[in-house]
């Protein structure tokens, strides 16, 4: 069996040893490198704390140019800026999984505004797909550059895209309001200093700024092949894995919740991660952690008009790591499900 040389990029933060954990169970795939940039020569359990690799690992270690011509794919989990330039080292036949935000805005301009620094790839960018993977499944499979989406945008794009599409929700008034364990902010999140009194407290941050919300409008405005804005909150709350968002809607004249649901019902029937669950469940994140579901539930409000669905997922699995690794499997025709359950 001809199995997929791999090396994982930002190998020692929360997302790259969620990588880590699914890939070496994977039947396809041979590690030849974990980076990182600044922990080194070390082994990866030196960086594991609540889980220990049985599997033996190449030692952790700095990015070396000539190590990428040795490789099929790199998953890059580094902060913004870093995949630009990796991107442009890669053999030309090899395939890039990017999870931080290099390639997931189309337009130069509007990844310079948000994210305060400059577009280092625009050649590459051109050829980048967007992967959200129930959504964009055939043009990943023929793509070497994949975009993995935020794990906000996951959450909120999976229940509105479908809808949007179909015309079934007013597109002028989406409101989404989320909730992510800290996880979700990387491990800047344990300094004590940045983030204090992070197991017993709330926090609203982002308001009105936050850097997914482009993201999420260009991905609705390609849907509905109209310009969408919506309005987006996130929150970090005391636990360490996790999203749920709350996502508030007005439904068009003479739209029914029972056609919103059958809507999401259709559409992801076929779909192993992706739940429409009976609205007497309590969404909830116990039930999609440490797996790549994102579970989905549509309500009625007291105004007929006006519906609510809530979707929960896990940030670092289905909103990061898991859902880079159904990339890689739609990405080189293997069972989407490998590995990931």
């Amino acid at each position: 069996m001809k199995k997929i040389k791999v090396a994982i990029a930002g190998a020692t933060g929360f997302v790259g040893l969620e990588l880590l954990k699914i890939l070496t169970k994977h039947p396809n795939v041979d590690i030849l490198y974990l980076y990182s940039q600044s922990k080194l020569k070390k082994s990866i359990n030196f960086y594991s704390k609540d889980f220990k690799f049985k599997k033996k690992l190449p030692i952790v270690s700095i990015m070396k140019n000539h190590e990428l011509k040795n490789i099929d794919v790199i998953f890059t989990a580094l902060p913004h800026g870093e995949a630009h330039l990796i991107s442009k080292k890669i053999r030309s036949n090899s395939v890039l999984i990017d999870l931080s935000a290099d390639f997931r805005i189309d337009n130069k301009t509007i990844f310079e505004k948000w994210y305060k620094l400059p577009h280092q790839a625009t050649k590459e960018q051109k050829k980048s797909i967007y992967g959200l993977s129930e959504i964009n499944r055939n043009l990943i499979k023929k793509s070497n550059f994949i975009a993995c989406p935020g794990c906000y945008p996951t959450s909120i794009l999976l229940p509105l895209l479908p809808l949007v599409k179909n015309k079934l929700i007013n597109t002028n008034s989406i409101k989404a309001d989320s909730k992510s364990g800290y996880s979700g902010a990387g491990k800047k999140t344990t300094d004590k200093k940045l983030y204090p009194n992070i197991n017993e407290n709330i926090s609203i941050y982002g308001v009105g700024q936050h850097r997914h919300m482009p993201e999420i409008d260009q991905e609705l405005s390609k849907f509905s092949k109209k310009k969408i804005k919506i309005s987006f909150t996130p929150h970090l709350i005391p636990t360490f894995r996790g999203i749920l968002s709350t996502i508030y809607l007005d439904l068009p004249k003479g739209v029914k919740i029972k056609k919103v649901k059958d809507c999401l019902l259709n559409f992801y029937k076929k779909e192993k991660f992706v739940n429409v669950v009976n609205s007497k469940e309590m969404i909830n994140t116990n039930r999609v952690l440490n797996t790549n579901n994102c579970n989905m539930a549509v309500y009625q409000t007291r105004f007929d008009s006006q519906i609510i669905i809530a979707s929960s997922l896990d940030n670092l699995i289905k909103g990061a790591a898991g859902q880079a690794v159904q990339n890689f499997n739609i990405r080189f025709g293997f069972k989407e499900i490998l590995s990931l359950v």
